[in-house]
């Protein structure tokens, strides 16, 4: 499961109705692969106890549905069942609590309201002071699911739950794990928690990126791609951590919350003039139809695709022998050419290699500062066409295909316009794998751009968030490089 899934818990003499209406709904939303309901889930002969306490860890966000007799349900001596330190709704709530990096929402369903903190056992406490989720009975309801769905989609990629709008409160972003400085996960790590839904983690793959620590920050300067654009040391090994982390110049940010969020004042990029959208001479094709398409980026030594590489571009890949023979969902949408997801870094690095020796040419990704030199086109303001929201509209400049739009999914490529240097997408329809490192070690990799399911702030230039190497997420796709 690996931190991918959602787990909805809930007492059977109090809303077994509701919680099955509710797995349904999201199931619907995310898939039902990612969605965990404890009974449902586990098999004949399985011990209840232990596998609950195997799973609880292992998921991004827990669900707990209270209802008008979450309390009050008794044993058949006349006890509280909620008393009981044997009680499985009671271990599944302090076992979620106890879980690092776990978001644990409370979810007030059937006219209930948060209970009395001198009512519940000490150790369940702390729930109380969690941000709750309010789902009505009909006719709110599927309003209200839509809402939270909505929300926990957002905070994969924000770092932070605003319940807000269905009865809670603005959360803050979720705890990071010890190890990751301040920065909030994504969709993995500190957001993790959150993350959950949002992305595309699979009960039996990452939720989109992980309880892996997916950390968040922002660089608002434009760096210039080192080693002339390359972003690669001698043998053409990928630069190190320490030259990519050169790059860049974070700082606080007044906006981001407090919590991992950086950006640093944005510099005038020193870089060739902008150009006009690109011509035909600036676009390479190393073979037909299967190769990516390449802009040759101004005044610098490497070429950016002009698109995000396609499902068909991938799929070409593996029927030639390639990518390990591995073949992502397209989660229903349809493959073709609409970007490819469900990819990790590893994975991405399997197709550089498969069309690098294909072509005879030098693909990789692109290095985070080339990243973002490709994407700004000249800018430096919040977005390639200004300061601007973004819009759903795919003639407007500033269109692009993020949270707002309808579909809750990805576009065929190009569906929106390009930036001044060609380049489409760099803002939503899929984050993009960068070939650098987020942390020293190493343990997480960077991805930028923004996606379908993020609202405008999260597609800035500026935003940086990244991932295990192994995760593969339903908002995460790839943009190659060719080193000129």
């Amino acid at each position: 499961m690996a931190g991918e899934a959602i787990f909805i818990g809930y007492r059977r003499d109090d809303t077994a109705d509701v919680a099955g209406r509710i797995y349904d709904a999201m199931a619907l939303r995310f898939g039902r692969q990612r969605i965990f309901k404890d009974v449902d889930n586990i098999g004949p002969g399985v011990d209840f106890g232990d596998y609950i306490k195997s799973v609880l860890p292992r998921c991004r966000v827990a669900l707990v549905l209270i209802g008008p007799h979450w309390l009050d349900s008794k044993d058949q001596s006349g006890r509280r069942r909620i008393d009981d330190e044997h009680d499985w709704v009671r271990i599944e709530i302090e076992t979620a609590l106890a879980t690092p990096g776990l978001l644990v929402v409370p979810v007030l369903v059937n006219g209930a309201g948060m209970p009395r903190g001198e009512a519940v056992p000490e150790s369940l406490r702390p729930l109380l002071r969690r941000n709750a989720a309010i789902i009505r009975r009909d006719p709110d309801f599927h309003d209200d699911v839509e809402r939270l769905a909505t929300a926990l989609r957002a905070s994969v990629n924000t770092g932070v739950l605003d319940l807000s709008k269905i009865g809670g409160k603005a959360a803050g972003p979720a705890p990071v794990r010890e190890r990751k400085s301040n920065a909030p996960l994504l969709i993995g790590g500190a957001v993790a928690a959150i993350a959950l839904v949002a992305i595309g983690f699979g009960v039996s793959r990452y939720f989109p990126p992980p309880f892996t620590g997916e950390v968040a920050s922002e660089t608002g300067s434009e760096p210039s791609p080192p080693n002339g654009g390359r972003g690669q040391g001698e043998g053409g090994e990928p630069s190190s951590p320490a030259n990519s982390a050169s790059t860049l110049t974070p700082g606080p940010s007044p906006s981001s919350g407090g919590r991992g969020e950086q950006e640093a004042a944005p510099q005038t990029p020193q870089q060739a003039p902008v150009q006009q959208p690109t011509q035909s001479g600036n676009i390479i094709r190393d073979c037909p139809d299967i190769c990516p398409q390449m802009v040759r980026i101004p005044g610098q030594s490497f070429a950016a695709g002009r698109y995000e590489v396609t499902f068909a571009q991938w799929d070409a890949c593996v029927a030639s022998g390639g990518c390990n023979g591995y073949s992502p969902s397209d989660e229903g949408w349809g493959r073709g050419n609409r970007p490819v997801i469900n990819v990790s870094w590893n994975d991405a690095q399997a197709y550089v290699q498969w069309l690098s020796q294909r072509t005879g040419q030098r693909y990789r990704l692109l290095t985070e500062a080339e990243w973002e030199h490709a994407a700004r086109a000249g800018t430096t303001t919040n977005f390639s066409w200004g300061d601007q929201d973004p819009v759903c509209d795919q003639n407007a400049r500033n269109g692009a295909n993020f949270s707002a739009c309808t579909d809750d999914r990805t576009r065929p490529i190009g569906s929106f316009q390009p930036n001044r240097f060609g380049l489409s997408d760099v803002h939503g329809n899929v984050w993009e794998w960068v070939e650098d490192c987020f942390d020293s070690d190493c343990s997480f990799r960077v991805y930028r751009g923004g996606s379908w399911g993020n609202d405008p702030r999260v597609l800035r230039s500026a935003i940086r968030y990244g991932g295990t190497p192994t995760d593969r997420l339903y908002v995460v796709g790839i943009r190659v490089a060719k080193t000129l």
